[in-house]
């Protein structure tokens, strides 16, 4: 990749309860190159080209491969790629987590903080004419894959319900979405082996959990390290988890009554009909994790007219790997052609829509901004 594109690492305080939350960008070489419109995904005004931002899934983080391969495929389109790392999952174990809370399936407070941070960088024109011809930089949208997805179309719907979402996200994708999280469901091996990717995620970050002294969180977490299965951990940790309200301004707060309060406040099944801006949803019918749940709970999918829906007939949980052609190397990954395509035809539909307003306010359109007709 040496040459095509520039990575930056970020660290980004949320304002909240100070948790550093580190986002890896990749930025297409050309756009990084040089000049006065040299782009700086760091600095306000910096973005001035639409923003791929990527919230990987469970036991998971920016170094993974299907993480990886997104950002590469965003970044070759020209387009700025971002990866979210969730709070304690730095994947290079040089950011430690700076509070006692983890991440979990329900919390989008990090996600609208890194959102609310983007929309601060994006170019904004000198001459706005009209809600689409804000920003020069943009739009932004969002891809979440597993537990990732589920946060992803938690936040879209929590803001669509409320009309709240920022102008500049256009859209997402959810790859491997469960709908309806309930652990307690998930059979053996897979709720062993999932508990104990948590249970590593917990003893990497021990040095910031041990700094808070209430007994009772010492316990649970106790609990959580000793709980056999994903379900009996949730439900040890769950009075301590960080949440959000699901309404403005959506403040944050600590705890649920146990685990079946938290699984019923993560499911993103509960938001998908109010999600407000276009939405894929992507789910392989061999998938043993989460299609169950997935197709159990469709129909919420099916009440937006906002969200598609496409089901494979294999992949597996996130393994939409193509084979390729007899002599040729390695195959890229379908899910994420599928994804930069859909990206590619709602930013069409977005130049649609302001050559349209343009068109109204008695004005000639070009893509790179409209200008006035001559009369």
């Amino acid at each position: 990749r040496a040459g095509r594109t520039r990575e930056t690492r970020e660290v980004m305080r949320m304002a909240a309860d100070g948790a550093l939350i580190v986002v890896d960008w990749e930025v297409p070489a050309e756009a990084a190159a040089g000049g006065k419109e040299k782009v700086d995904v760091t600095e306000p005004g910096g973005i001035d080209r639409p923003v791929v931002l990527i919230v990987h899934g469970m036991n998971n983080d920016s170094t993974f491969g299907y993480v990886r391969s997104m950002m590469r495929t965003a970044a070759d389109r020209g387009w700025i790629a971002a990866c979210m790392n969730m709070r304690g999952q730095d994947g290079l174990g040089r950011v430690r987590n700076a509070t006692p809370r983890g991440y979990n399936a329900g919390f989008t407070g990090d996600l609208r903080g890194v959102v609310e941070r983007i929309g601060h960088r994006l170019r904004r024109k000198a001459s706005p004419a009209g809600e689409l011809d804000v920003y020069d930089g943009g739009p932004v949208f969002l891809v979440g894959y597993s537990l990732g997805a589920n946060i992803v179309t938690k936040y879209l719907g929590e803001e669509g319900l409320h009309g709240t979402l920022p102008p500049y996200v256009a859209g997402g994708c959810a790859l491997g979405n469960p709908l309806r999280i309930h652990s307690g469901t998930i059979g053996f091996p897979w709720n062993v082996v999932l508990g104990a990717g948590v249970k590593r995620s917990i003893l990497q970050n021990l040095p910031s959990f041990a700094r808070h002294h209430d007994p009772g969180y010492r316990r649970a977490m106790a609990r959580a390290l000793l709980a056999p299965t994903i379900g009996r951990l949730d439900d040890a940790a769950s009075p301590y988890l960080v949440r959000n309200d699901n309404f403005p301004p959506y403040a944050q707060s600590i705890g649920y009554e146990d685990g079946e309060d938290y699984w019923r406040d993560s499911s993103s099944h509960r938001y998908v009909p109010s999600v407000s801006v276009p939405l894929l949803q992507v789910a392989a019918r061999d998938d043993f994790i989460v299609f169950g749940q997935f197709a159990r709970n469709l129909d919420r999918c099916l009440e937006s007219p906002n969200v598609i829906v496409v089901k494979t007939r294999c992949g597996g949980h996130l393994g939409w790997q193509e084979s390729p052609p007899p002599g040729v190397g390695g195959g890229g990954s379908w899910s994420d052609a599928a994804v930069a395509d859909f990206i590619e035809a709602l930013l069409q539909m977005r130049e649609e829509d302001r050559a349209a307003a343009a068109r109204e306010r008695g004005e000639t359109f070009t893509a790179g901004g409209p200008r006035i007709r001559s009369r």
